[in-house]
């Protein structure tokens, strides 16, 4: 200890210091880096926490990104089909309606076609009565006269003139 009384060293005085240094250091660790460790540690956890949430955030945002075209894609393809669907629909109406109207067409063209058929067979009748009528008459003609050659050829003429004009 000499050697430190002629170096002007106390022992005691460093054995206080380094006790008084060790206090120190242990007040320090329980008040100083004890919160401070702590408080880093609570945001870093909290720094993780809302990294965690943001990448919970980012990949429920991509969720419903995902979600949004999925549904935007079925719509498109809804409104495609319902598209095709009208179309169809349309040329059905068309094709029914173009049926309706050859239906229409055939049936009028029938009832035409039965009409006029009637009405040919209402002016034969009538072109057979009236032959008859006419014949009738001619015979009641020749009858009531008894002509000879030429007066037979001029009634004859007469007759074929008269049928003439009136079938005209």
């Amino acid at each position: 200890m000499e050697i430190f009384e002629q170096l002007g060293i106390q022992p005691e005085l460093i054995a206080v210091n380094i006790i008084g240094f060790i206090i120190l250091l242990a007040i320090l660790k329980k008040f100083l880096y004890g919160p401070i460790t702590q408080m880093l540690e609570s945001r870093k956890e909290d720094i993780s926490a809302a990294y965690a949430a943001a990448e919970s955030e980012k990949a429920k945002m991509e969720e419903l990104r995902t979600d949004y075209e999925r549904r935007l894609a079925d719509i498109e393809s809804e409104a495609r089909q319902r598209m095709q669907e009208t179309v169809k629909e349309a040329q059905e109406i068309r094709e029914h309606l173009l049926a309706e109207a050859r239906t229409n067409a055939d049936r009028i063209l029938a009832r035409a076609e039965s009409e006029i058929g009637r009405e040919r067979e209402k002016v034969i009748e009538e072109l057979r009565r009236e032959v008859v009528d006419l014949t009738i008459n001619a015979a009641a003609r020749l009858v009531d006269r008894s002509l000879d050659e030429p007066g037979h050829r001029r009634l004859v003429d007469d007759f074929i003139r008269s049928v003439g004009v009136e079938k005209s």
